[in-house]
Order: C-alpha cells, then sequence, then structure tokens
C-alpha cells in the first residue's frame, strides 16, 4: 500500500485538487456527450420535417453554378 508521508505535508491538497480535476473534466465529458445526443436527435427531428441544413443548399447552389458555368464555356467554343 502507498505510505502518504512520502508525498510530504500538502500531499491531501494535491489529492483533492487531482480528484476535483478528475470529476470536473468527467462532468465535461458526460455533458458534452448528451449534448452532442440531443443536438443530433433535434437535428433529425427538423430533417424529418423537410427543413435541410444551410451548408447541403449552399453546396447544391454552387454546384449549380460550377455545371451551369462549365455548360456556358462549352456552348461559346
Amino acid at each position: 500500500m502507498m505510505d502518504f508521508s512520502e508525498f510530504g505535508r500538502h500531499s491531501e491538497y494535491v489529492f483533492a485538487a487531482y480528484a476535483m480535476t478528475a470529476v470536473v473534466v468527467s462532468a465535461l465529458v458526460l455533458w458534452v456527450r448528451a449534448d452532442k445526443s440531443r443536438l443530433e436527435k433535434e437535428m433529425q427531428a427538423l430533417e424529418a420535417s423537410g427543413l435541410r441544413r444551410r451548408s447541403s443548399r449552399r453546396r447544391s447552389s454552387e454546384e449549380a453554378q460550377v455545371i451551369s458555368g462549365k455548360i456556358n464555356d462549352k456552348n461559346e467554343n
């Protein structure tokens, strides 16, 4: 077993600080995972209702511009 006297007179403070850090980091990880799950469910519900992401709309309009630009270039030749 570990002899705590080897860590000096501040060992209680050091171990308490490490324990508190572990608790806080664990709580943050759990909170982020729960929030991610909630947001994914919300996005699925929005997409099921017919709403789409703005990024996917922007990408498709950019692709349409690129395609139409290529078609116009071919017609000019």
